[in-house]
């Protein structure tokens, strides 16, 4: 049974990461449900493993009308991110609501946004339930196909099967958005360089223009739920391969000891021979998180390369307009930092940034 409750905080809010070794631009995440609350079930999922994840099905009733009242406050906005902590486009058909009531915010905002989902029927129907969005010029969609075929029932189970992942991929390359596939995590042992170069194939026949990838990172709890489900499945000789594969690493960055993840010189060779195979096939490369920029294709604007992902300004009219060459990733990719176009210079330096920094200056008194 669903649970409905509403969200009391506030709805726009930063990755709480701090600014050491961060990579993610600055964002408005936008949460639809609690953290866990998720149908699709993924083994290593890192929001189902939080000591607060919820394992009812929920959602936040009042998010739509939430994010218009703070939208109306505010005059410079980070692209909205939607929803960080569970799929937004999960087969709940009360979630898929909500997802599409958040959307026709965004939209009547002029706001930029991004969905990040395993679901490719979720997002044909949100082509369907919105019709406007195949006209909407400010936003970007990522689909998750982190195993071929064969393995994602392990990686996976209660998610769409690849083939639909890969035709919602098509049908919004074919509509102009812009098309991240995410192949994160690859779980190393158990997903190989062959099972990469067939989804890497497969992304770029399907018109995606970006990869984003990781090998990923765990607690204790996801990652032993990760090794159950490999040996409940019969990958018993992988579930070793990947237990050989990953280790408990050291504080870096926001990242704490005990988090379990794979050696660096495992990530290394990982991260080259995927950019080289992304760009290999006319696409650009970044990865998420565990390494740094260095590691990311040329000339992107930030780990998500969406031209989309810009600050907005509001209007006069009250609607919000993209900022020129303005990423939100302030710690790199600032056009003039002693003078930034948003007008904003606390954005350099607040990581997680403070709500009251996107609103609107008081006017200057003149004597």
């Amino acid at each position: 049974m669903l649970v409905e409750r509403e969200l009391r905080g506030r709805v726009i809010h930063d990755f709480p990461y701090p600014p050491e070794r961060r990579k993610c631009p600055h964002r408005a995440l936008v949460s639809l449900t609690p953290a866990g609350s998720c149908r699709h079930l993924c083994p290593m999922c890192y929001a189902r493993a939080y000591p607060w994840s919820q394992g009812a099905p929920s959602l936040y009733i009042n998010t739509a009308e939430k994010l218009a009242e703070e939208l109306k406050k505010l005059e410079i906005c980070p692209p909205l991110y939607l929803s960080q902590v569970t799929d937004p486009l999960q087969p709940v058909r009360e979630v898929r609501e909500l997802t599409a009531r958040v959307v026709e915010v965004a939209i009547r905002f002029g706001v930029p946004f991004h969905i990040i989902t395993k679901s490719g029927k979720g997002v044909l129907w949100l082509l369907r339930r919105v019709p406007a969005l195949q006209e909407y010029p400010n936003w970007w969609l990522a689909i998750t196909i982190e195993a071929p075929p064969e393995k994602q029932p392990v990686t996976s189970p209660q998610a769409s099967p690849v083939w639909e992942r890969l035709k919602a991929v098509e049908a919004c390359a074919q509509a102009g958005v812009f098309v991240v596939v995410r192949t994160d995590p690859a779980i190393w042992g158990f997903i190989r360089e062959e099972d990469e170069l067939w989804i890497l194939h497969q992304a770029q026949a399907s018109g995606a223009r970006h990869i984003i990838s990781a090998l990923g990172h765990f607690n204790r709890l996801s990652f032993a739920r990760l090794l159950s489900a490999l040996h409940s499945a019969g990958f018993r000789r992988e579930a070793e391969e990947v237990r050989k594969s990953y280790a408990p690493g050291g504080a870096e960055g926001f990242f704490r000891a005990g988090v379990i993840r794979a050696k660096r010189s495992l990530r290394e060779e990982f991260h080259r021979f995927m950019r080289e195979e992304a760009e290999r096939r006319g696409m650009t490369y970044a990865a998420c998180l565990e390494m740094g920029r260095e590691w990311d294709s040329p000339g992107i604007p930030h780990c998500e390369a969406a031209p989309q992902g810009r600050l907005a300004r509001r209007t006069p009219a009250g609607k919000f307009e993209l900022l020129p060459d303005c990423f939100a990733d302030c710690l790199r990719h600032c056009p003039d930092p002693g003078d930034p176009p948003c007008g904003r210079p606390e954005l350099l330096r607040e990581y997680p940034f403070k709500f009251s920094t996107l609103l609107p200056r008081p006017s200057p008194l003149w004597g």
